[in-house]
């Protein structure tokens, strides 16, 4: 048995911005963990009892409650993720071990970025509808979510994004002022998301809620440095404040 990461970034093995920033603090202790290692000998969970489940990520063997954290960006496993699965086994392979994922983080007690749904490993799926209900209720603008009363006609473009808010925990990165910010953290804390990409119409007064992502850039600098902040693996005082957070007054 080795000794736990400091953070685990689940992913596909697709995501190449997951597999960088793994890399890239790789001697803070962040690992990745893909599909493919679920495959490996050596797993170990009890329902019953989630302090004793074992991980396994490479030649990595280690209690999974004494990692210091999880961040997760994989939605689901699908069969594009288990290719050295026999083909005609991969669907079945894909959902056992989703179902697996979702037992195995909805019961651990260390910290998971976001948290799983029954709907998507890596936080709530709402579709444009939900996420703007939930801005309304948090009472903030919205527009109205437009709509084809014709089957077969083509889908409706997405309504193109005059400002974009990263949140991350309790920062929200890229916020061209305070109005944003609220609504964006708002609409966070009320999904429960960590980690949530909020897209708005415009940046000025008036700027309307149009969709929400529980993903981030985790390869834009600012952000890239509120996650590592979120999981305590930087030397920054809890609480201090980031330009972002500066520059629309604190």
């Amino acid at each position: 048995m080795r000794p736990a990461p400091s953070l685990i970034v689940l992913a596909g093995a697709w995501d190449n911005a997951a597999r960088d920033f793994a890399a890239r603090h790789a001697r803070r202790g962040v690992s990745l963990l893909v599909p493919r290692d679920l495959s490996r000998s050596g797993w170990h969970f009890r329902p019953g009892d989630p302090a004793a489940a074992v991980a396994v990520m490479g030649p990595q063997r280690f209690r999974l409650g004494e990692a210091g954290g999880v961040l997760t960006r994989l939605p689901a496993v699908t069969e594009a993720d288990l290719p050295h699965i026999a083909a005609e086994d991969r669907a079945y392979i894909a959902a056992e071990l989703t179902a697996f994922l979702l037992a195995l983080l909805a019961s651990t007690a260390i910290h998971i970025v976001n948290r799983p749904t029954p709907q998507c490993l890596c936080g709530p799926a709402w579709h444009d509808g939900r996420w703007r209900r939930a801005a309304g209720e948090c009472g903030f603008k919205v527009r109205a979510v437009r709509g084809c009363a014709v089957p077969s006609a083509a889908p409706l473009e997405d309504e193109p994004c005059g400002a974009k808010v990263t949140v991350v925990g309790e920062v929200a990165v890229g916020a061209p002022n305070r109005a944003l910010r609220a609504a964006a953290r708002a609409v966070a804390a009320a999904a429960g998301a960590e980690l949530l990409t909020v897209e708005f119409d415009k940046p000025g007064p008036g700027a309307a809620l149009l969709r929400a992502r529980p993903s981030v850039d985790i390869g834009d600098p600012p952000v890239e440095k509120a996650v590592l902040r979120l999981f305590g693996l930087t030397g920054a005082r809890r609480g201090r404040k980031t330009p972002d957070d500066r520059a629309v007054g604190g």
